[in-house]
């Protein structure tokens, strides 16, 4: 379809004239969007002062708490109950034990009317429990019983509560929550509340209260809009509060996920990444503090954005119509002298005018005028140029075939040269697979004909030493055979290794492991190793000569590291359970920067000649790529655990 110039240039008018009141819209939209960020973020700053102030004063509704329990009149009764020789108070002329148990029922009840707290505990100067109330794993209160009592003489909330002064509350750091040492299931996010008791200005006991801040903090409680979130961090960076709980309590369960790695704590405030995201930090203490923060998205933005976009679309379209408008009526005044030398350009293109005393110029004294004049001389020009490009096509021409001649000679031998160097990049391959090959038999080998030279060399000595009979010989035949056997089916093994025909069976694990021990067995104890196993017996279905290989591969590298670290008491454990099986020795370990490179083909520690650095790679795609199961490496205590998980199969 034709479009004349007219309509070009009304169209171009259109799209600049567009484009000028868009750029102008857009820089008013800018200023209009970082106005409404700043107000998200005024709004969330005050979010955030509300959540500090609420949470301060969840803190010290507990220090009231703690205040309102350490005096009650039952404390100073246990106090006196506790020195006097038959544990009696004559005060409230009560015993011991009566007075211990109303304290646990008023403890009782304070658990009971505060979802928060999860046990309140009065605690001797020795350590010892004294009264405990706790909320058991279904939620029920209990009063502990006396048999159950723990001593946190060294636990160090117990020993900063010590050091307190008449009168001081304490408030620990938050962590999570431990008894006997271990952390507790689910886990419980948990601050400590407490104060040292103080009788005839000595210290008696303390008193604390645990609590879990997921429910005692309000803001935490009341869930905020599903586009906002709040943190609470400590001082370190890691999340004590997070929607996304697998981020919380990196310091306890060993996982580096702090707020630095999800924002910029340098800056108070700030809106980036469609995130609104501010900070502050609350001292609840006088040394220690945590950081609040919270973030939004950019919904409310976007809503007011939507809206204004609308409004500036309205405006573009109907500014741009008018300009267009009056742009055309101008246009159409303007290019008609113009459409008269497109009809002589056209004609010179189509042959019509072959000489520029055929064209027909416009006589004007503006720029059109000037291309008239220039139109002319193009065609003069055309003219002469015409002559002088038939002669360079002929030159050119004779020039291009007696290069087709040559160039069919050339494709021959660039072709054949590619062949050449694909052969021998094939046979470079092949090499390389056969010397993997040959290199893991050789790993495989040495181990059993060690053992045969041995038990040849040994033949002598028996022999003179008269131990030689009929039944000495028989064992020797077997057990040879027996390493002979296995060093054939190592061939065998390796030759299906690289086949696809294998088929699968079932086998007992236990059967072979315990095959590969006893060939083992004579040389672990002749190098004065133990090998304790413990073992149970399941079904695994798989290659059976593969897995004892794998055994093998394991077992000798345990046997080389307690030689070579001249280990005392060199042991190898074998734990066979839940289709897990564990080998591991207390060789010293594998250095830690190259444990993840073990598994590496041709990676060995050992010296040259020692050692191929195929054993293990061949171990781990015997157990993972053909038995579908899972091997993994790991330092454990004094030594290396490989360990072998057939649950995934």
């Amino acid at each position: 379809m034709k479009i004349s110039l007219s309509t070009k240039v009304a169209l171009g008018t259109f799209v600049i004239a567009g484009l000028g009141v868009l750029l102008v819209s857009l820089l008013s939209y800018t200023q209009i969007s970082e106005y409404f960020k700043q107000n998200i973020l005024s709004s969330l700053n005050f979010e955030l002062e509300d959540s500090v102030h609420v949470i301060k004063k969840n803190l010290e509704d507990v220090k009231k708490d703690v205040n309102l329990l350490a005096s009650n009149e039952n404390i100073e009764s246990i106090y006196r109950a506790i020195n006097n020789r038959y544990h009696y108070d004559a005060v409230s002329n009560d015993t011991l034990m009566s007075l211990k148990k109303k304290l646990g029922i008023t403890f009782k009840s304070v658990l009971e009317h505060n979802d928060a707290y999860f046990n309140i505990r009065l605690i001797g100067m020795d350590g010892k429990e004294l009264v405990v109330s706790l909320k058991n794993p279904t939620g029920k209160v209990v009063v502990q019983k006396e048999n159950l009592l723990q001593n946190k003489a060294n636990r160090t909330y117990f020993k900063e509560l010590m050091r307190l002064k008449k009168g001081e509350v304490y408030l620990s750091n938050i962590d999570l929550n431990r008894e006997h040492g271990v952390l507790s299931y689910p886990h419980i996010p948990t601050i400590r509340v407490g104060l040292a008791i103080y009788v005839d200005d000595k210290i008696f006991a303390v008193l604390i209260i645990n609590s879990n801040i997921y429910k005692l903090f309000t803001p935490i409680k009341t869930k905020f809009s599903s586009d906002k979130n709040i943190y609470l961090v400590n001082e370190d960076g890691y999340y004590l509060y997070n929607k996304d709980i697998e981020k919380t309590f990196g310091f306890e369960l060993g996982k580096e996920y702090k707020i630095y790695n999800d924002f910029d704590l340098s800056k108070n405030s700030y809106f980036q990444d469609n995130i609104a995201f501010v900070h502050k930090k609350l001292y609840y203490t006088k040394d220690k503090y945590m950081i609040v923060a919270l973030s939004t998205s950019d919904k409310f933005l976007k809503e007011q954005s939507s809206e204004y976009k609308n409004t500036l679309a309205v405006y573009i379209l109907v500014a741009t119509f008018f300009i267009t408008l009056f742009t055309l009526i101008l246009v159409r005044y303007l290019i008609t002298p113009i459409s008269k030398l497109n009809k002589s350009a056209q004609d010179i293109a189509s042959g019509k005018l072959h000489a520029s005393t055929e064209f027909i110029g416009i006589e004007s004294s503006d720029e059109i005028g000037e291309l008239s004049k220039s139109l002319q001389l193009m065609l003069n020009r055309l003219e002469d140029s015409k002559k002088s490009v038939e002669r360079e096509v002929q030159a050119r021409t004779k020039e291009l075939n007696e290069l087709n001649e040559n160039l069919e000679n050339m494709v021959q031998e660039k072709t054949d040269e590619n062949i050449k160097q694909l052969e021998i990049m094939q046979q470079q391959t092949k090499m390389a697979s056969m010397g993997e090959m040959i290199g893991a038999i050789a790993h495989q080998w040495r181990q059993p004909l060690n053992e045969i030279g041995i038990s040849i060399q040994n033949l002598k000595y028996d022999y003179e030493d008269g131990l030689v009979d009929k039944q000495f010989l028989d064992n020797f035949i077997e057990k040879n055979k027996k390493v002979i056997k296995f060093m054939s089916t190592t061939i065998d093994d390796f030759r299906n290794f690289y086949r696809v025909d294998k088929t699968k069976e079932p086998f007992d694990a236990k059967e072979a492991v315990n095959n590969t021990l006893s060939l083992q067995m004579a040389q672990l104890i002749n190098n004065n190793i133990t090998v304790i196993v413990d073992e149970e017996s399941f079904v695994i279905d798989g290659y059976k000569n593969e897995f004892q290989q794998v055994i093998l591969n394991i077992i000798n590298n345990a046997k080389d590291a307690l030689l070579e670290n001249k280990v005392n008491n060199a042991k190898i454990y074998i734990e066979m359970s839940d289709r897990i099986i564990s080998i591991r020795d207390n060789g010293g370990g594998i250095p830690e920067e190259i444990l993840d490179r073990i598994f590496e083909p041709y990676f060995t520690t050992k010296e040259q000649g020692k050692g191929t650095g195929m054993g293990l790679y061949m171990s781990k795609m015997i157990i993972e790529e053909n038995m579908g199961a899972k091997l993994i490496a790991r330092n454990v205590d004094d030594g290396v655990e490989f360990r072998m998980d057939f649950n995934e199969v």
